[in-house]
């Protein structure tokens, strides 16, 4: 089925990561989504013998994601950049560390029904901005955010995808409440990966 839309964009801080211990906080809305590319690198180093290609082994590098949204609060941008926001202001430091993150969010298919996506683990890269003068006709400039994802630490997951027309896959109506495999998922939530 061909993807036809996307919304309900979200976000959720990953507070920890271990062997032991996976913790998110409760998902967030992103308002406003428009775009969502995943671009994962694939490293690939080939063995040839008897002038021949012998072997292919293929490893994940990095997950490039690129999200374009009509809106990008500073509230919400300082969260996901690790800025401040004092008295208003948002403020922008060399020394900010963005923290981990999980972005959800759900793509119409083609069919009527949905396609729902959580990446597990990202950083979000300084936004790149572009300001122009208003002309005679109107330019739109949207919020792009820039985010590398990767495998969790805790299971070695780097995303989950359901269809909603699956017989099997009873989560969408909770999809948004937790990120799945964390601590706090709602078990027999239909998210488990098993």
């Amino acid at each position: 089925m061909a993807q036809v839309g996307l919304n309900d964009l979200h976000f959720a801080l990953l507070e920890e990561d271990t062997k032991e211990t996976l913790t998110y906080a409760s998902p967030e809305d992103l308002v406003g989504a428009i775009n969502a590319t995943i671009n994962p690198t694939v490293n690939t180093q080939e063995i040839y013998a008897d002038d021949q290609l012998w072997e292919s082994i293929s490893a994940l590098g990095k997950i490039d994601v690129e999200i374009e949204t009509a809106d990008l609060p500073l509230k919400v941008r300082a969260k996901i950049l690790g800025n401040k926001i004092v008295d208003g202001v948002l403020i922008e430091n060399k020394a900010d560390v963005p923290p981990h993150i999980a972005l959800g969010f759900k793509s119409l298919k083609s069919n009527g029904t949905y396609r729902y996506v959580w990446l597990l683990k990202g950083v979000a890269q300084p936004m790149a901005e572009d300001y122009s003068t208003k002309k005679d006709s109107v330019e739109h400039k949207m919020p792009k955010l820039k985010l590398t994802f990767m495998p969790r630490l805790h299971d070695g997951e780097w995303k989950r995808t359901a269809d909603e027309d699956s017989t099997e896959f009873q989560g969408a109506e909770l999809w948004f409440v937790n990120v799945p495999g964390g601590d706090s998922e709602i078990e027999g939530d239909g998210m488990h990966g098993d």
